[in-house]
């Protein structure tokens, strides 16, 4: 077994995957049950929120390939088990926080004629496909075909009424059609960290 080949370390580098819907690793969510090593293979015993949870093959798919990535791992096999289930009470205290604090509600003001959205983080592909948004601080979003061409159109030179209109032109239809939808796509993209939020921008106190 090689030297560097321990459980803290494989929980280590299990602390870089996150369910795409919640900004929370899979160690601090409490969703891993116990990690064996056996010469150069790692075994990973995890469970998921829920049964029928949709991120159930890229959770899987993203351990192995994290563990995979480790000095001395010839093989990771991953097992999803039921029991005992899943609870809150698993979080870290961290975690607790962290999701108490993502719930909070944020009042977002800009002016869609002057305010040049531009992005931050990255967009990546899960391997079924879907499109995960993944922002500076390595929490992922599930998005959508038309976030993620949102997101590539902001590069700060253009404003959102004006980006608003090339997507209304590939779309073939008018800016009023789409206004409502971008407004709030990029509402979402501020509050989750994919877009910097500008001096065009206001986040109030909670009151």
């Amino acid at each position: 077994m090689a030297e560097s080949l321990t459980v803290d370390g494989v929980m280590n580098v299990l602390r870089n995957c996150y369910d795409p819907e919640i900004p929370v690793n899979i160690v601090d969510l409490g969703l891993v049950y116990g990690v064996a090593i056996d010469d150069d293979n790692v075994k990973v015993r995890m469970t998921l929120t829920t049964v029928g949870c949709p991120a159930h093959a890229y959770l899987m798919h993203q351990v192995q390939t994290e563990i995979e990535k480790i000095p001395g791992v010839k093989k990771a096999e991953v097992e999803i088990v039921w029991e005992p289930p899943w609870t809150p009470d698993k979080m870290s205290p961290e975690a607790r926080k962290r999701l108490e604090a993502a719930q909070e509600p944020v009042t977002i003001e800009f002016n869609p004629s002057t305010f040049k959205p531009r992005k931050k983080g990255h967009i990546a592909k899960n391997p079924d496909g879907k499109i995960v948004l993944i922002n500076e601080a390595n929490a992922r979003y599930l998005g959508s075909d038309d976030i993620a061409n949102l997101w590539e159109k902001s590069n700060g030179e253009k404003t959102i009424d004006e980006i608003t209109t090339d997507i209304a032109s590939e779309k073939n239809l008018s800016p009023t059609e789409i206004r409502v939808q971008v407004l709030e796509s990029i509402t979402q993209l501020i509050t989750i960290g994919l877009v910097h939020p500008e001096e065009s921008i206001t986040l109030p106190l909670h009151t």
